[in-house]
């Protein structure tokens, strides 16, 4: 992909010291996060006080089985993942840049403007889920809390990725002792019964179980893994084992916690009712360990702070991909993301007291539905059609004329995928119940683009 001087020159923060690059390609000197430390990022992203969480969605399935689901979720998401990861690395923007040339230019406009709704939606639950712990923790209105913790993580992503993976880095021991301990509290205030964690009391729908997770953790998150890989060394300057371990480290960094948290919230709601277990009251007899508790219980707050620092930052790039071309004026410009994460934020905590966090099933039924056929379009058309093909100022050039800015191989495609995951088919009801039908549906419209663009014209 050709550079431009300006990409090389590109302000990444202001005086301030606040994030200004908003969806502009990273400058090179600024492209040097490795692979750990994007593995560290993904993990602490998903690791939160809502992933256990997971055990609820498929509470009754049994522990065995729900190991077995999140296993295949990763085989499942794991190659969409690690592509994008590497598109990232390719080409430093977000996919909502790469899209422009997919769907269009106002079109991938007119998407980025519905993908910061759905970002906005995944703050609210984190943000409640945090301020009903803190509630708990507290015995004060939760409503407190979400506004407490939504203006501090506005404040963290307002200082950008730098920031954001430093604070992961220093947070995740916190938050490994924290759930060490609660986990601990949980098997030792409650009596255990392996037989009914293991054994399942319900059915197990592979399709829809599957569709849940994947929703829930992974194939959510791949439309927003180059966001951050942007920041990582340059595909270039890698080879072999190297490239493989850019490339699956956030899908495995997102699978690890949703696995062992997931676990957690599966136990807690089998034996205090509640899979929440940092806002759980554990029956102790000491002082001094409920007083433990209480603490970790704070600590296990502390990381919804930056799982859901990770929801407003690409949902401010989302935003910005939308309104770049109003921002002629470079003073202008440098102000936009800012203020844009600051609106968002505050109609994030906005959504969290309106009570999503209730709608949980259904909105990621929804997100599966709308989001997954975007993805694996994307991955088709960057991989087939753009990479190393289009100048990189392509991507920032207002095109004129319907056809440059709706293209409609590819709104076709995907809006067949997302016809072929939300409706019913009876014919293929069989296929469902053991493989999660808005992977099927992704599949077909990547096929359908595929085949669109290898017998048509550009």
């Amino acid at each position: 992909m050709e550079k431009s001087k300006g990409e090389r020159e590109e302000q990444v923060v202001n005086k301030q010291g606040l994030e200004v690059i908003g969806v502009n390609p990273i400058p090179e000197r600024a492209r040097n996060v490795g692979a750990g430390k994007i593995f560290n990022f993904w993990a602490m992203a998903s690791a939160s006080a809502t992933t256990p969480l997971a055990g609820l969605l498929l509470y009754g399935v049994g522990i065995t089985n729900f190991v077995v689901v999140v296993l295949l979720s990763l085989l499942i998401g794991l190659i969409p993942a690690a592509l994008f990861s590497e598109m990232g690395r390719q080409f430093p923007v977000p996919a909502l840049v790469v899209s422009r040339k997919t769907y269009g230019y106002a079109t991938s406009n007119a998407l980025s403007f519905f993908y910061t709704v759905v970002n906005l939606g995944w703050f609210g639950i984190n943000d409640a889920t945090g301020g009903l712990i803190l509630a708990s923790l507290t015995n004060t209105n939760p409503v407190i809390w979400y506004i407490v913790m939504g203006i501090i993580q506005v404040v963290l992503v307002l200082y950008g990725f730098k920031w954001l993976e430093y604070f992961y880095r220093y947070t995740a021991p916190l938050l490994v002792v924290s759930y060490a301990i609660l986990t601990y509290f949980l098997f030792t205030s409650y009596h255990v019964d392996w037989g009914k964690l293991l054994a399942p009391t319900a059915g197990v729908n592979w399709g829809l179980d599957l569709t849940l997770i994947l929703s829930f953790s992974i194939l959510s998150w791949t439309y927003k893994i180059s966001t951050s890989t942007r920041f990582a060394t340059p595909f270039e300057r890698t080879k072999g084992g190297s490239r493989i371990l850019y490339a699956i480290a956030p899908g495995v960094g997102i699978m690890v916690p949703v696995l062992l948290m997931g676990i957690v919230g599966y136990a807690s709601q089998a034996y205090a009712g509640n899979w929440n277990v940092a806002a759980v009251h554990f029956p102790l007899a000491s002082s001094a360990l409920l007083l433990v508790a209480f603490v970790a219980s704070l600590g296990a707050s502390l990381a919804i702070i930056h799982t859901n620092a990770m929801n407003l930052y690409p949902a401010t790039a989302d935003l910005l991909t939308a309104l770049q071309p109003f921002f002629k004026n470079k003073n202008r410009e440098q102000w936009a993301q800012p203020i844009s994460t600051t609106v968002l934020g505050a109609l994030a905590v906005g959504l969290a007291i309106a009570g999503i966090l209730q709608h949980v099933e259904n909105f990621l039924l929804l997100v599966a539905d709308l989001i997954f056929p975007y993805t694996f379009v994307v991955i088709v058309d960057w991989y087939v059609r753009l990479w190393r093909k289009v100048p990189s100022q392509e991507f920032y050039t207002i095109p004129k004329g319907l056809w440059s800015n709706f293209n409609v191989k590819a709104v076709f495609s995907t809006a067949v995928g997302i016809a072929l995951s939300a409706l019913s088919i009876g014919p293929l009801s069989g296929l469902f119940t053991y493989f999660p039908q808005p992977v099927f549906a992704s599949l077909i419209a990547a096929l359908l683009y595929w085949i669109l663009i290898s017998v048509g014209t550009k």
